[in-house]
């Protein structure tokens, strides 16, 4: 009897309830697993959806190989994530990608290529671009990655591929802004993440850095010191607009990203590099504040301390640029607003 093909890569969805930005993901990724000759896996896992994901999968079975589960109940995204990596992916590396990620032609070909070339390593990061969902809207459903132009806004600011000697090298913002938060950005070996992963403990959604991040913490444990490869081209394009989490947006920028930090840190991240990131997401956390310190009510307001936060990094000019540059840019838009209005 001939050997079964060895899986180099599990490409892993989780989902819930939206088919038809499913039907757009597979739609880029299944003919580019069927080249692949076996080499490469694609996995969804349905979180118990109540619409027609199902049939989505067994319409996209004609462009290439899928295997499908399904939970009995809604276990909440990170369970779903967890059950791919750890008992569905048979495959030597994972790539967990969302169901509303579409994957640029030949992404997966110079993914293997990669790890074909470099056996030592034991993750890669592979760079994002975006596009608005009122966009995507503009052309014919369902939407292929060949069908959308080259120049859509990249999210990193280093563009050409590098060998990375140490994993923590990529705790930059030119390279992620949230800090390897993007769950999509990482292709890393199953076995060191699941040296790790049975330790996490998911709560409530958005309840702790656990059940917000997980992939985050299990990185932070396993992956530092690692060797580690960058694609800097983008060959994920992320659909900006549809994230039904968006309004713990605020939360997650002024609580949960500082927690990444200081994760990696404790865990022996350089301080130095740590102040880096440190200083710019200050920079970019102005809206957010505004938007906390004016609603009680938004979404994840009770894991938030603002006095803890302002105690904390109030020496910092960053964050006191942020929120004046954020009070000056509602100012200005209201009475933008209110021009508008009197016109009409």
């Amino acid at each position: 009897m001939m050997n079964e093909q060895k899986i180099l890569l599990s490409i892993c969805i989780p989902t819930y309830n939206r088919a038809e930005l499913l039907q757009c993901s597979l739609l880029s990724l299944a003919p580019q697993v069927r080249e692949l000759n076996g080499e490469v896996e694609l996995i969804v896992s349905d979180n118990c959806s109540s619409d027609n994901t199902r049939d989505v999968v067994e319409w996209a079975r004609q462009y290439g190989p899928i295997r499908y589960h399904r939970n009995n109940e809604n276990l909440g995204a990170c369970k779903n994530i967890l059950i791919l990596t750890n008992e569905l992916a048979r495959g030597e590396f994972c790539w967990v990608l969302g169901d509303d990620d579409l994957v640029r032609k030949g992404a997966v070909q110079k993914i293997l290529l990669v790890l074909k070339t470099f056996l030592e390593i034991d993750y890669i990061f592979v760079s994002l671009a975006h596009i608005d969902y009122e966009n995507l809207k503009k052309y014919p459903f369902p939407v292929s990655s060949l069908d959308l132009p080259d120049d859509l806004r990249p999210d990193n600011q280093i563009h050409e591929d590098s060998y990375i000697e140490k994993w923590e090298q990529l705790i930059d913002p030119r390279i992620s802004g949230v800090f390897l938060g993007g769950i999509q950005v990482s292709v890393f070996r199953t076995a060191i993440w699941r040296q790790f992963s049975n330790n996490i403990i998911i709560g409530e959604m958005y309840s702790s850095l656990e059940s917000t991040y997980p992939h985050v913490v299990i990185f932070a444990h396993t992956m530092i010191g690692k060797r580690a490869y960058y694609i800097g081209s983008p060959l994920v394009i992320v659909i900006d607009g549809v994230r039904e989490w968006s309004d713990f947006i605020p939360m997650i920028v002024v609580v949960r990203l500082n927690e990444i930090l200081d994760l990696y840190e404790r865990l022996g991240v350089n301080s130095k590099q740590i102040q880096h990131c440190r200083k710019n997401l200050l920079k970019s956390s102005g809206q957010s504040l505004i938007k906390l310190l004016k609603d009680p009510k938004i979404s994840g307001y009770e894991y938030v301390s603002l006095s803890k936060f302002f105690r904390r990094f109030w020496t910092y000019k960053e964050l006191w640029m942020a929120l004046f540059g954020a009070l000056l840019l509602n100012k200005f838009s209201r009475k933008i607003w209110g021009f508008f209005s009197l016109k009409k």
